[in-house]
């Protein structure tokens, strides 16, 4: 058993490994503050502060329906949070993926509900014909910033509202229900739809989908040359030109790459938990996405945890403005202040410092211990 203690001691103590559990703790922490900083507002306005704060918290475990929603909630948050974490490791701010993951629902609702194909291969087309569109309009602001430089936070932001009111027009004009009693897409049925895991709280392998390109994402970033390529360019892009990698074409990848995942986030979304695509504005999944890159440190095996977080914080609040006097605004307070300590570059930066540093002594020690074998 020693051997197996020893090695975990010495993963323990990895850099790495030490720069996520202290990320892990500012998250925890500001968390913790945000919640104890909300108490005390619902304290001055609620007649029942005690019970609305017991809503907030616990009613999401209410039953199976409510949980449920909370993993719902979190599908689209992880694709959106995805999608930035690749786009932001590679230094580009790009903004659209609320257009793509948008967009990517409509065409994926379109696409499906014209084929008629045996179970899960219809809604598997469609949500990667709904990424195949999506990359190619992506290309658009990566090939603007990597051969003209601009400004691709600009240009995708623009983007995003051409996206939306190109859709809008089909969704007007050609690809409606005429028999449906409000503007929506044809009906999906079940062979069109992604199956859902349990009927009781209306889960569906959308879930699994999101957890396995996050899963991916990962190991894309940090176990392949490509993911090396990307985080050297998105750290120093001098020194990468200098390592021979090709930064414009870094570039325009990360980016046809971001709206590749948020359409096929927004396509599997669609496909796994409604029936038509009846949305008549942009979601806004695509910039919560930002929201869930920050919490999770722009890295991809956090984001899960972050988007989860996210839902959850948000199905508390939608219960709490149901059963209380206090609305559901309470959390975006929240997230605004679990977002400005886990941004602060300043919070618990001694200690990062100080875990680090015991880290590297620790590898210079068993190094040496390895020479003197």
């Amino acid at each position: 058993m020693k051997p197996f203690f020893e090695k975990i001691k010495l993963y323990y103590y990895k850099p790495q490994v030490q720069q996520v559990l202290v990320n892990l703790l500012r998250t925890v922490l500001s968390l913790l503050i945000a919640l104890g900083l909300a108490f005390i507002i619902i304290a001055f306005t609620s007649e029942k502060p005690f019970d609305t704060f017991r809503i907030l918290l616990f009613s999401p475990f209410a039953d199976a329906y409510t949980f449920g929603m909370v993993i719902t909630q979190s599908v689209p948050l992880i694709f959106t949070g995805i999608a930035v974490c690749i786009m932001v490791r590679g230094g580009q701010f790009n903004m659209l993926g609320e257009g793509a993951f948008f967009a990517g629902a409509f065409i994926g609702a379109v696409i499906s509900s014209k084929l008629n194909l045996p179970w899960f291969l219809s809604p598997l087309l469609a949500i990667l014909c709904a990424g195949l569109i999506m990359g190619i309009v992506g290309y658009i602001p990566a090939k603007l910033k990597a051969t003209l430089k601009v400004d691709e936070f600009v240009t995708s932001l623009m983007l995003n509202f051409v996206i939306f009111w190109v859709i809008m027009y089909l969704f007007n004009n050609k690809f409606f229900d005429p028999d449906y009693s409000s503007l929506a897409t044809p009906y999906l049925n079940d062979n069109q739809r992604l199956p859902f895991l349990s009927q009781d709280n209306e889960v569906s392998v959308s879930i699994i989908i999101a957890l396995l390109f996050a899963v991916a994402s990962y190991f894309f970033l940090y176990r392949t040359k490509w993911g090396f390529a990307i985080r050297t360019t998105g750290s120093n892009p001098k020194h990468a030109a200098y390592l021979g990698i090709n930064v414009k074409r870094v570039i325009i990848v990360v980016q046809i790459l971001g709206a590749i995942i948020a359409a096929i986030g927004g396509a599997t979304f669609l496909l796994g938990n409604s029936y038509r695509f009846t949305w008549k504005a942009l979601p806004n999944y695509g910039f919560d996405g930002f929201i869930v890159a920050i919490i999770a440190f722009v890295h991809p095996l956090l984001v899960p945890v972050s988007a989860f977080l996210l839902g959850f914080l948000r199905v508390g609040a939608s219960e709490m403005a149901r059963l209380s006097d206090v609305p559901n605004e309470i959390v975006y307070i929240i997230q605004a202040l679990i977002i400005l300590f886990v941004g602060g570059q300043a919070f618990l930066v001694r200690l990062k410092r100080r875990r680090l540093e015991i880290a590297i002594q620790k590898q210079a020690e068993k190094e040496e211990e390895v020479k003197n074998v």
